[in-house]
């Protein structure tokens, strides 16, 4: 299989689908795809326990991924990158690992797809068992993610925040801290539990 492009710390893969074998999650929400490579590893896991979805967050757009990015992030890498091949490419990788059947792509900003699982609702229902937040990095952003994601998110559900070194992401840490508990930190990337 042709090796999928992307980011994902070899521990951080492994403790993944460590916690989806062990929990057993009907909703995993991914924001952040690119080409997929802890989208992949997560529809394995899921795969692998005979159920459970898991939807990936992206829109591919060259416009807001430079939008919504750190100062420290690599500005000429993203605005030169084509966005719609890189997508494909992640379709090609769902098909390819034949995770189909455990993957739903969202085509979206994270703010506009969040109103599927809140349903159009104001009195938004949790529904979403882990929670990987890796969007857009700027604080705005990464803010917006927690604020609209974390009342989704079951208690003693679990969250994934990639990146957790950025000055940027900072905030949106203390509002996890605020409703969860730090499980584990792999150094750029954390674990926690929703209370």
């Amino acid at each position: 299989m042709v090796e999928i492009q992307g980011w994902l710390d070899p521990k951080v893969a492994t403790a993944m689908r460590a916690l989806i074998r062990r929990t057993l999650p009907n909703v995993v929400v991914e924001i952040g795809v690119y080409a997929g490579k802890s989208l992949i590893n997560s529809a394995l896991a899921l795969r692998d326990n005979g159920g459970g979805i898991i939807f990936g967050i992206d829109p591919w757009r060259t416009k807001t991924a430079v939008h919504d990015m750190a100062p420290e992030e690599n500005v000429s890498f993203w605005a030169n990158t084509d966005l719609d091949d890189v997508h494909m490419a992640c379709m090609h990788a769902i098909w390819e690992h034949g995770v189909e059947d455990q993957v739903i792509i969202v085509r979206a900003t994270s703010r506009v797809a969040a109103q599927m699982f809140s349903f159009g609702r104001r009195d938004e229902i949790d529904v979403i068992n882990i929670l990987y937040i890796d969007g857009g990095h700027s604080e705005k952003a990464s803010c917006l993610d927690a604020e609209l994601y974390l009342p989704l998110v079951v208690s003693g559900g679990h969250i994934w925040i990639d990146d957790t070194d950025y000055p940027s992401l900072q905030k949106a840490l203390l509002m996890l801290r605020q409703q969860c508990t730090l499980i584990e930190d792999f150094g750029r990337t954390q674990l926690y539990q929703k209370l």
